[in-house]
């Protein structure tokens, strides 16, 4: 996907993802990347990645990985059915991760993702698996 057309997809992924201060990285069929720099908003009373964060970045990165479309236009809003999150470790301020999502299986509506969540030395902060329905046109959404 080009530059143009990720930022195309960027700007629709709407509410916390946009508040979080999240990037998408990478979007095609079967694939997202999210990014995000920690900043202190999103760390724990421990000075810590907060585990909100970690779970909403994951939970993003499986719904966009099992409603590409090769046009912006026509992506789907992924709704979570169910989600299990699992935390490996800790990262704190300054520290940019990621979450690689990848689509496993999908029949028409249901889709099933896993994700990574990694920090810049790629070490495993956590890792979740979802199932998701596909919604909406994101188009004829507010």
């Amino acid at each position: 996907m080009s530059e143009d057309q990720n930022l195309a997809v960027q700007r629709t992924v709407t509410g916390f993802f946009q508040e979080l201060g999240a990037e998408l990285l990478e979007y095609g069929p079967d694939r997202a990347v999210i990014g995000l720099t920690l900043e202190a908003k999103h760390l724990n009373n421990a000075s810590n990645l907060h585990g909100g964060v970690t779970a909403s970045l994951m939970d993003i990165a499986m719904g966009l990985c099992g409603t590409y479309a090769a046009d912006p236009q026509d992506r789907r809003v992924a709704i979570t059915l169910s989600m299990n999150v699992n935390f490996s470790a800790v990262a704190g301020a300054g520290s940019r991760v990621r979450a690689v999502a990848t689509c496993r299986k999908g029949g028409y509506k249901i889709f099933m993702a896993s994700c990574d969540l990694l920090d810049e030395n790629d070490t495993l902060l956590g890792f979740a698996d979802g199932v998701f329905k596909q919604g909406a046109l994101r188009r004829d959404l507010p």
